[in-house]
């Protein structure tokens, strides 16, 4: 039998705190497959969205498995705070206390760093196994009082969250070309199904 390869994860959220939330693929569904399911798995997905450099994949073999396991449980629960507080934007005050730690914890790590004219807040690398987490979890915490709050969704085909940029606040769908395309299909099959009832397919 067969070993299907899951696909390469696709990047919809348009904001990092989303993109980590929706690192599990086809959440509800038969192909259901976690991308962070392993520590070296969750460097992976930190590298290819940015927050940390290639060569911290060198460094996996020298963290310790029981270390390694605690970040990865801490990393799955930062996942599910965050789709619990996204859910709904309006109920975000209440599931504040449960990403707060992780906010707290990020932002006791981090140090200014020059960006453009000012300064933002950056993390040196360092060897903490768990520093992966703290960009993630205070792009959670800003998000919640940015703007662009008011524009987060869940989408209509799937459970992933994403930030609707678009002009009229219109988007429906984590991508058109997945979950749109898929509802386009699945409304023409039943369009064709009823013409045949009716006799005029």
């Amino acid at each position: 039998m067969e070993t299907q390869v899951p696909r390469e994860l696709p990047i919809v959220g348009g904001h990092l705190a989303l993109d980590f939330a929706n690192t599990v693929d086809d959440p509800d569904g038969p192909a259901r497959h976690d991308h962070i399911a392993t520590y070296p798995d969750l460097l992976r997905w930190a590298v290819r969205v940015g927050v940390l450099s290639p060569g911290v994949l060198e460094r996996v073999p020298s963290v310790r498995p029981r270390a390694a396991a605690t970040v990865l449980a801490r990393a799955h629960a930062l996942r599910d705070t965050i789709n619990t507080t996204f859910a709904e934007p309006s109920a975000a005050p209440h599931h504040w206390p449960e990403l707060r730690p992780y906010a707290v914890e990020a932002l006791a790590h981090s140090e200014l760093v020059e960006a453009g004219d000012g300064y933002e807040l950056g993390w040196p690398e360092t060897g903490d196994p768990g520093a992966v987490l703290w960009p993630i979890a205070n792009a959670a915490a800003d998000l919640l009082t940015a703007p662009e709050l008011g524009r987060v969704k869940r989408c209509g085909g799937c459970p992933w969250l994403f930030v609707d940029r678009s002009k009229n606040g219109s988007r429906r769908w984590c991508a058109m070309n997945d979950c749109g395309t898929h509802e386009k299909i699945t409304r023409y099959v039943a369009r064709r199904a009823a013409r045949r009832q009716s006799g005029r397919g």
